[in-house]
């Protein structure tokens, strides 16, 4: 199994209105965001608008 398919199994706790992206997408941005140095949520939202479309 890999990263993405663990993290898609993952069962959503979030409120209903909560949920403007899967839970999985936004772990994977935060992933990928501590890895590449992003340890803030400043620093984790540039990330994912940097990213949102590449």
């Amino acid at each position: 199994m890999n990263l993405l398919q663990i993290l898609v199994q993952l069962p959503d706790f979030r409120a209903a209105r909560g949920r403007r992206y899967p839970l999985w997408l936004v772990l994977l941005l935060v992933i990928m965001g501590t890895m590449s140095g992003c340890f803030s949520y400043l620093a984790l939202e540039d990330f994912a608008r940097r990213h949102h479309l590449a």
